[in-house]
């Protein structure tokens, strides 16, 4: 028989058991796990965040969190403050969400480079101010397109590089004392101040001569009408250029004069022309005193112009086939397309979608990753990095699956 004692224990016991569970599932906010038994960092804010008047955050001070699997902010203000958050997946800010992170690290854990990334779209917003950024040393991407916008105040990576942010059309940015890499493609506008600046340009249906400034410059403003109806805008004060890059996509007609940059050059761009096939040799880490080069519909003229590397990009079914050549990533090319590549050095190696690569008597510096329904073929070509497959995708050395 249970005395009345003994009951009133079991009900104390058993309405704490209720607490705490209701406080663990209160403290949840996209699948987070809270960081104590009833807290998190992630708070949504009905108002803009208060202003943050403290330092940048060290390892000491920060709270640590870890993230399984994909986060998702689709609506809402969600605040990450004075923590260290590490993610193993991808970060995904969309519909009208608004991702705030102050005071804090954000740890980006990869078994191999890009395999997870943070993608803003949509009218979602992203600000971070005194955030470090940590990917390991492996190849992480930011991506912001649609309406995004972001604002980046004492932000920096591992280096000028990593993580890498990308933008498209009608993406906007407010950089301030950082350290920034950024692609900018069709309608992207950028404002910075006070920060150390790598730009890659991407242009389409561009005619035109330029000097791309390196170093200290206390004004500059670059606008290029690109792709017929859209405009790239970037207006820096008080800034270092550390570097440049320029992905040629379709019909471009430009020549780069006393510059220091990586270029990439696109075949395959126009849907209307597909399959079409390119030879190119002997693109090399030098200074090019006047070069004259023609890829599919791209024209390139380099004059007392530094290129540090190249990077092929095939789409439509395009084929490029490349010697003796210092690649960078070999990365994003799309749909059955096929680079082959002889007697040449790329930093990484990753296909997706139907593409096909095949490298001989070649040396890849880093990862190489199949994904989807590609295929990457390798014949007497060393590899220093590691081997992935995932999806469909297929990895041979010399012909022998791995």
């Amino acid at each position: 028989m249970i005395k009345g004692g003994t009951i009133i224990l079991l009900a104390i016991l058993l309405l704490g058991l209720l607490v705490f569970i209701f406080a663990r599932n209160i403290g949840k906010i996209s699948g987070i796990s809270p960081l104590g038994e009833n807290e998190s960092p992630f708070n949504e804010q009905i108002s803009p965040p208060k202003e943050n008047k403290s330092s940048a955050a060290t390892s000491e001070n920060l709270r640590p969190l870890f993230h399984d699997g994909t986060l998702i902010v689709d609506k809402g203000t969600y605040l990450v403050n004075s923590t260290k958050l590490t993610l193993n997946g991808n970060l995904i800010v969309n519909g009208t969400g608004e991702l705030v992170v102050k005071d804090s690290e954000l740890i980006f854990l990869q078994d191999y480079n890009q395999q997870y990334r943070v993608v803003v779209t949509e009218d979602a917003s992203l600000l971070m101010e005194n955030v470090k950024l940590s990917t390991g040393s492996k190849w992480f991407n930011f991506y912001y397109d649609k309406r995004a916008k972001a604002t980046l105040n004492n932000v920096f990576g591992d280096d000028c590089c990593t993580p890498w942010h990308g933008s498209s059309d009608n993406a906007t940015f407010l950089i301030k004392n950082s350290m920034i890499g950024l692609t900018v493609n069709q309608n992207v506008n950028v404002i910075a101040e006070n920060s150390s600046l790598f730009f890659e340009l991407v242009l389409a249906n561009v005619s035109g001569t330029y000097t791309l400034p390196q170093g200290f410059m206390e004004r500059y403003d670059l606008e290029i009408v690109n792709n017929e109806n859209a405009m790239i805008k970037i207006s820096a004060k008080n800034s270092e250029f550390t570097d440049w890059g320029a992905t040629l996509d379709k019909y471009t007609d430009i020549t780069f004069r006393n510059s220091k940059m990586t270029i990439g050059i696109n075949a395959g761009s126009d849907w209307s022309r597909p399959s079409p096939k390119v030879q190119v040799s002997g693109l090399k880490n030098k200074v090019y005193d006047d070069y004259p080069l023609e890829v599919d519909t791209n024209k390139l003229r380099l004059i007392n112009t530094f290129v540090r590397d190249w990077y092929p990009q095939a789409w439509n079914g395009a084929q490029i086939e490349i010697s003796n050549s210092d690649l960078a990533d070999i990365a994003n090319s799309g749909q059955d397309s096929t680079i082959i590549i002889r007697n040449s050095k790329a930093s990484i190696a990753t296909a997706r979608e139907q593409v096909t690569y095949k490298f001989y008597d070649s040396a890849i510096e880093g990862d190489v990753i199949a994904h989807d329904d590609s295929k990457i073929y390798l014949y007497n070509t060393k590899v220093k990095g590691k081997m992935f497959e995932t999806g469909n995708g297929m990895i041979f050395v010399n012909d022998e699956r791995i």
